[in-house]
């Protein structure tokens, strides 16, 4: 038996090129895809790096209040700039409700 070379049918030429089609769409699709998600990768990447810059001055800022704002700083400051001191006993009047 031999067989004879048949002649694709037009019908079989548009489902080979509409799967041809669909094919080159669908990597076209995938590699856009993975651009976008690259770029998206990349931007979560600056984005963590901003925050992890804002959380350490945010620490740096927290630790320079508390300096400036210790008792012992702000009692100095009192006495030497504004001339402030504690009241003595006799100077204190006791108001009862």
């Amino acid at each position: 038996m031999t067989r004879v070379a048949q002649k694709p049918t037009r019908g079989w030429v548009v489902v080979n090129l509409g799967l041809v089609l669909a094919v080159v769409s669908t990597a076209v699709s995938i590699v856009g895809a993975s651009h976008d998600c690259r770029q998206a990768y990349a931007r979560l990447q600056a984005l963590q790096t901003g925050q992890w810059n804002m959380q350490e001055q945010w620490g740096k800022l927290l630790l320079e209040q508390s300096t400036w704002a210790a008792h012992h700083r702000v009692e100095q400051l009192a006495r030497r700039e504004l001339g402030m001191r504690l009241p003595k006993a006799v100077e204190l009047d006791v108001v009862t409700p």
